[in-house]
């Protein structure tokens, strides 16, 4: 999505931070931030989805051999070809998360939203702030949350474009999110003054979004 003319074209080679020469004349950074890199292993990457499918390959593994063998050792030996490819699989996916943080950038400003990102092919998604139907927090325990943004239908873009950076399950609506961001609490308040101040959406609690002029709600901790 475009508003005025600007130096951010979305087919440029350009760095994940962007830099107030970038910007129009008269506009300002509010907030800038990268996502935090356990954060997109836990929740993009769904580690704890992994965790539980390969507890219960080994749980199964070694009840069923130890029955049929009689012997801890034999089980033992015969799992541990599991548990090693469940250790790769967590490498992958924690260097994958790792580069996924590494390579973007939220910039919030006080027209428009702008999220880069990209491992081997960046992208760049320019969101106006009078073009946010409706805006949400997702607030975990460690301080790291998430927030989703509803634009018009027009403007969306495809879901698999800004994977991960997409809210779970919204294939036919994608809805762009800042995910995985440090001290979203704070980045939700910048977020919601800023909306406010353009006549957009407000951002409140949860994973449902509301509609303009709602104020910010409590932020619910989630594990």
């Amino acid at each position: 999505m475009r508003s005025e003319p600007t130096t951010l074209d979305e087919t440029d080679d350009f760095p994940v931070k962007i830099e107030p020469g970038e910007l129009p004349s008269g506009e300002r950074i509010l907030w800038q931030g990268k996502p935090d890199a356990w954060r997109l292993t836990l929740n993009a990457f769904r580690l704890k989805a992994l965790t539980l499918y390969f507890g219960l390959l080994v749980l199964w593994r070694l009840g069923s051999v130890q029955h049929d063998s009689g012997s801890w050792a034999l089980a033992f030996a015969k799992t541990a070809p599991l548990v090693i490819a469940f250790a790769v699989c967590i490498a992958i996916l924690a260097i994958l998360a790792w580069l996924y943080a590494r390579s973007t950038g939220f910039t919030v400003t006080d027209r428009r939203i702008v999220m880069r990102f990209g491992v081997a092919l960046p992208s760049q998604l320019n969101i106006p702030l009078k073009d946010v139907e409706a805006a949400g927090l997702k607030l975990y325990r460690d301080g790291t949350g998430d927030i989703p943004l509803t634009l018009p239908p027009a403007g969306r873009p495809f879901y698999f474009q800004i994977w991960p950076f997409a809210r779970p399950l919204r294939f036919r609506a994608a809805e762009p999110m800042l995910r995985a961001v440090p001290d979203a609490e704070t980045v939700a308040n910048i977020l919601a003054k800023a909306l406010a101040t353009t006549g957009g959406a407000a951002v409140r609690d949860g994973v449902k979004t509301a509609p303009a002029r709602q104020s910010l709600g409590q932020e619910a901790a989630l594990a």
